[in-house]
């Protein structure tokens, strides 16, 4: 009883009031017109960059803290790409690109900031943040290379998806903390307003996403990349950390980063190179969902 008691808190206390935000997009999106894509836009060019250089510019993170994070992120994309796609034999090429883009790219930003931020507090944030940032431009990388992969050239996604805004903002954001190079301080508070805009608004958009979001019974192999991104991936953060004796908050902050479901963003790079876009839907609705049960746990053994 008690450690039921201690799950249902961490629910409410953490993953519940993210779920209610953007079940109020959901509900939203479901009574009136909007437009997600324009949203979209505002959090993909202002939002989003601005929250990434903002954490990554006051961050204080030593470099073996650094190396060990971006290690265990790249490691995690990679093998839980690779699961995906041998999870996928004897699916198409369009399904079996959308399983292995729906086990790999996680949703660290909608949903891995805000719960990051309740459950481990302001400390971590720098910390998820710099794993939102790798997951990023994983996506915007080997994402559209494999959403790419049988309908359209491959260097020409590449080309587009290099232009994504978040990727910049990191470097610049990491650079100007390295080199302790100091931002005038109406930059600064300019991009302090439009950061802080980032998490509800994902939120938000995330809700409206998901309130367009199909099932069917053909879609139902979204399992496979379900039981990966939720469950091999958290597993998989574990097993690094063990091997490279992270402890402490780092080590919450990459496994609770692991545990995300499929990112929204996964969505996108979908509809736009026609990578089962209907599966790849699913997925997202079905593993965020799944998400409340499976995070909270993980918050439990962790917290």
């Amino acid at each position: 009883m008690a450690i039921l008691a201690n799950l249902v808190q961490v629910f409410a206390s953490t993953v519940l009031p993210v779920f209610l935000v953007a079940g109020a997009g959901y509900i939203l999106a479901r009574s009136i017109h909007l437009d997600g894509r324009t949203l979209g836009r505002v959090i993909f060019f202002l939002a989003s960059p601005s929250l990434v250089f903002r954490s990554l510019y006051t961050l204080e993170i030593s470099t073996a803290v650094l190396q060990q994070e971006l290690i265990i992120a790249f490691s995690i994309f990679a093998i839980t790409a690779v699961a995906g796609w041998l999870a996928a034999a004897g699916q198409s090429p369009q399904r079996r690109a959308a399983l292995t883009l729906t086990s790999s790219i996680s949703n660290n930003g909608n949903m891995g900031l805000p719960i990051t931020l309740f459950a481990l507090g302001e400390g971590a944030l720098g910390l998820a943040t710099v794993y939102y940032a790798v997951s990023a431009f994983m996506t915007n990388t080997f994402g559209v290379f494999v959403a790419s992969s049988g309908s359209a050239p491959p260097i020409k996604a590449l080309q587009q998806s290099l232009r994504a805004p978040v990727l910049y903002a990191a470097l610049f954001g990491l650079l100007l903390n390295r080199f302790a190079v100091p931002v005038p301080d109406s930059v600064f508070r300019a991009v302090d307003l439009m950061a802080d805009a980032a998490i509800p608004c994902m939120l938000v958009l995330l809700g409206i996403q998901l309130s367009v979001t199909p099932i069917n019974r053909d879609q139902l192999v979204v399992w496979r990349s379900m039981a990966i991104r939720l469950v091999l991936s958290p597993l998989l953060a574990l097993l690094l950390c063990l091997l490279l004796g992270v402890t402490g908050l780092e080590r919450q902050v990459f496994i609770l980063q692991a545990a995300m479901p499929t990112a929204v963003v996964t969505t996108v790079l979908a509809t736009e190179f026609a990578a089962a876009p209907r599966l790849v839907a699913a997925a997202v609705l079905l593993s965020t969902l799944a998400s409340m049960a499976t995070i909270s746990i993980v918050l439990v053994l962790l917290v």
